[in-house]
């Protein structure tokens, strides 16, 4: 059975141009900041692993709306492109309903690579995030996915300690697994042009901030890097992997 100590959170998702993420930013900057794990600058890569089964049950989860899914991955976040990341999370992102829910634990680089590699689970710990994720890899048989990679701008309020703003940009997936530099091995999955901008929330959205949302005419949508990568990716496989294509339309 899987824990259940979760981060509970909400998130509204908006599909948007450069020019209104940049009204948007101008109008929050009053009352929100640059995230500090930043490190100093505007924003930084993210960079994720995503693990499935053969046959995409966490894909198909998300596909048929199902209440409670999950998503586990590895994630690291990256100053520039060619940076070698310094530290791994080995995350489980879930969802019930309208809720979402997240924990994390570092790993080492070691072990990011034997989970990569399926040469090896996890460390010898008893961190529950490790204990549920080995007993999906053992009864799952996970294996990455697809990576996914973007460049994200964060914004934190010290008025609003319950809400964070962020923006991405250039979201890209890839079949590749190096856990190097990714620069040069991942294909973007929408034009360019467009920017994802998530609301995340602890209990309720403060009035003055879902107005400056109204106020930039910000259009709701729902999107899964996962999920759109993972199919991007396998659209661009040659018809001798027909066999992925078809598992995305498998029954478990």
């Amino acid at each position: 059975m899987l824990h259940r100590t979760f981060t509970n959170r909400y998130e509204i998702k908006y599909l948007t141009t450069h020019a209104q993420a940049k009204r948007l930013r101008d109008m929050v900057g009053d009352i929100f900041v640059v995230d500090e794990n930043a490190g100093g600058m505007p924003g930084y890569y993210n960079y994720s692993i995503y693990f499935d089964s053969p046959r995409y049950y966490f894909y198909r989860e998300k596909q048929e709306g199902l209440i409670d899914r999950m998503k586990p991955r590895l994630r690291a976040h990256l100053p520039a492109l060619d940076a070698i990341p310094d530290q791994w999370f080995l995350e489980l992102k879930g969802r019930h309903d309208r809720t979402v829910q997240k924990r994390r634990v570092a790993v080492t680089h070691e072990t990011a690579q034997g989970l990569v590699s399926g040469d090896s689970h996890v460390e010898n710990d008893k961190h529950e995030t490790l204990l549920d994720f080995e007993y999906m890899w053992t009864r799952l048989g996970l294996r990455p996915a697809v990576s996914v990679l973007y460049y994200r701008e964060a914004f934190n309020s010290h008025f609003f300690s319950n809400v964070r703003i962020t923006f991405d940009y250039r979201i890209s997936g890839s079949l590749d697994f190096s856990l190097g530099g990714c620069s040069d091995r991942l294909d973007f999955i929408n034009s360019p042009e467009d920017v994802l901008v998530e609301l995340k929330y602890n209990g309720s959205i403060p009035r003055l901030v879902l107005e400056m949302f109204r106020r930039n005419e910000m259009q709701q949508v729902t999107f899964s890097k996962y999920a759109l990568c993972l199919e991007a990716c396998i659209d661009r496989l040659p018809g001798v992997s027909g066999y992925k294509k078809n598992a995305l339309k498998q029954s478990w």
